[in-house]
C-alpha cells in the first residue's frame, strides 16, 4: 500500500471516481478509506470529553472492523457488555502501559493471597509491590499502610478479572 498522501492526491483529482472498480489501485484505495474511517472513528471516541475506557475502545474498534456484528449475528449474549465494563475498570490503562503478570507471581498470587486476610508480614507486603510495580510499571514502595496495600490489592484484582475472562 502507498502512502496517505499519494491517495489524498489522486482523491482531489477525482482520479477513483473515474478507474475501474475492480482494478487494484481501486482496492488499495478502499483499503486506505476504511483504515482512515477507523482511526477518525478511534480517534473521535478517545477525545470526547467524557473519560473514554479501555472497554470503550475495544467496542470501538469492533463496531469499526465489523467483528461486533459478526458475533451478534452469530449469538444472543456474548458477555460483550460485561467484558466492557471490566476492561473499563483498568484504571492505570491511559496513563501507563499495562504489562502481562509473570506466571511464577500469578500463581503465587492465587496461592497466597485471599480476600479475608487483613495482615501481611514484611515479605508478602514485598511481593505485592513487586507484582504491582510489574503490572503498572510503577515504582511503588513497601509499606506498612494496609489500605495502601488494599487498593494495591484491588488494582490488581481487578486487572486479573479482566485477564482471567
Amino acid at each position: 500500500m502507498k502512502d496517505n498522501k499519494y491517495y489524498e492526491d489522486l482523491e482531489k483529482t477525482g482520479y477513483f471516481e473515474t478507474i475501474d472498480k475492480r482494478s487494484k489501485d481501486y482496492r488499495e484505495y478502499k483499503e486506505y478509506l476504511a483504515s482512515k474511517q477507523s482511526y477518525d472513528t478511534i480517534k473521535e471516541n478517545i477525545s470526547k470529553e467524557n473519560k473514554v475506557g479501555l472497554g470503550d475502545v475495544v467496542e470501538a474498534i469492533t463496531k469499526v472492523t465489523g467483528i461486533k456484528k459478526v458475533v451478534e449475528s452469530i449469538t444472543d449474549n456474548c458477555g460483550c457488555e460485561e467484558r466492557k465494563e471490566k476492561f473499563n475498570k483498568i484504571g492505570l490503562w491511559s496513563r501507563r502501559k499495562v504489562n502481562c503478570i509473570s506466571q511464577d507471581d500469578y500463581l503465587w498470587y492465587k496461592q497466597n493471597i485471599k480476600p479475608s486476610t487483613s495482615r501481611f508480614d514484611y515479605d508478602t507486603r514485598e511481593r505485592i509491590v513487586n507484582i504491582y510495580n510489574s503490572i503498572f510499571n510503577t515504582t511503588q514502595k513497601n509499606t506498612k499502610c494496609m489500605p495502601c496495600i488494599k487498593g494495591l490489592l484491588e488494582n490488581i484484582n481487578n486487572y486479573l478479572a479482566v485477564w482471567e475472562i
